[in-house]
């Protein structure tokens, strides 16, 4: 008997926002003065006293923008401090760059982006986030679909950071930030953009253009399909485009949608399964489940994808909360048994806690289920 383990961690909540006691914010108003901002040197003192250390991350990445933009808003040359700013070595400091000049020209977005695509090249992968959410994001929304053709010289950039951030910053859902109206309602606007980066030889491309499939495929599952389909059907395909396909279809193989099982090589199986709870029958939140998995296989070597469930109580009788999550692939030996372990960890968070009472964890193979373990939640 073959043994597999993996360790999948989930870790619930949000991203902590900055606290006074290891504040960026003198280098940001060291930085800022450098650059000649305009009263540079309160930037600091009016962004306490507009709430920055009470607010989200969010809120306080947000804010500086906003300060910023306003401050250079009266000056010479604003755009042109701005891009000091965003060559600044620091990269918390150059972070900020992309939302300001998105707000400095805010009635201009081709201009904002034609501005934009000579930093988003900036090797760091915060300002790529910035650039992306911050920079990108904002003037798709204001143009629109026009901004695929907007973007479409980005694609044709030599900077795979450039090409990327067409990409991310169109998603229709996106991280961080709202979701993309026109591209959720049609996402047929973005394929000329995809088209042209789904056989990109760079590994952050080729996410990217996972992320956005994946984001369409949970408002249009089967335009997803389509594509992903023509994708794997092509003759020449990149050396990363079966892995924008699985990328893109994660949330359907997740939720087992048969289709995009076989797109993937996931083909029905002949399993015997158990499962049970190593830790006993009882758990308690805030703790690592730890499972192990016996399954054994009737037919010849078939490739296999794991997806389990944890289900927990729910504030109304009869409503538990539910939640699934990707363990991986894997291959099942010929008429032979495989022991998988898997360890999850289980949360509160601010929004809801977790509550006592009764708990399963469902196991699915190729989409189907297999097998499944009931055990107690209690708090010691």
């Amino acid at each position: 008997m073959a043994e597999t383990r993996r360790t999948r961690e989930s870790v619930e909540g949000q991203l902590l926002p900055e606290p006074q006691e290891r504040s960026s914010l003198p280098l940001l108003e060291a930085a800022a003065h450098a650059a000649g901002v305009p009263g540079a040197l309160s930037l600091a003192r009016d962004l306490r006293r507009a709430g920055y250390f009470s607010k989200t991350l969010l809120g306080q990445w947000e804010l500086v923008a906003e300060l910023l933009a306003e401050r250079l808003a009266p000056a010479a040359d604003p755009v042109g401090t701005a891009l000091r700013l965003a060559r600044h070595p620091e990269p918390r400091v150059r972070f900020h760059a992309p939302g300001t000049i998105s707000r400095l020209l805010a009635a201009q977005p081709r201009e904002a982006l034609r501005v934009l695509q000579g930093l988003a090249a900036d090797p760091d992968p915060r300002v790529g986030e910035a650039m992306t959410a911050f920079g990108v994001r904002p003037n798709a929304e204001a143009l629109g679909p026009e901004a695929v053709a907007a973007l479409l010289p980005w694609s044709a950039d030599a900077a795979a950071a450039v090409r990327r951030a067409a990409v991310e910053g169109t998603r229709p859902r996106g991280v961080w930030v709202r979701r993309l109206a026109w591209a959720v309602e049609a996402p047929a606007r973005l394929v000329p953009l995809l088209e042209r980066l789904r056989n990109d030889t760079e590994l952050v491309v080729a996410n990217a253009v996972g992320n956005s499939l994946n984001d369409i495929s949970k408002d249009h599952p089967e335009f997803a399909l389509d594509i992903a389909g023509q994708w794997l059907a092509q003759r020449r395909p990149g050396p990363w485009t079966a892995h924008s396909v699985r990328k893109g279809l994660r949330t359907l193989v997740k939720e087992g949608e048969p289709r995009a099982l076989r797109l993937l090589g996931f083909r029905p199986l002949q399993v015997e399964a158990r499962a049970r709870l190593r830790n006993g029958t009882q758990a308690a939140p805030n703790s690592a489940l730890h499972f192990e998995l016996r399954l054994r296989n009737l037919g010849g070597s078939a490739a296999a994808h794991l997806v389990y469930e944890i289900e927990t109580p729910g504030r109304l009788a009869g409503r538990p909360r539910r939640k699934r999550f990707h363990w991986g692939s894997l291959q099942l030996p010929a008429r032979d048994t495989l022991a998988v372990r898997v360890r999850e960890r289980i949360f509160d968070t601010r929004a809801a806690p977790l509550l006592d009472g009764p708990c399963r964890a469902g196991f699915f193979l190729n989409g189907q289920p297999v097998a499944e373990v009931r055990f107690e939640l209690r708090r010691s």
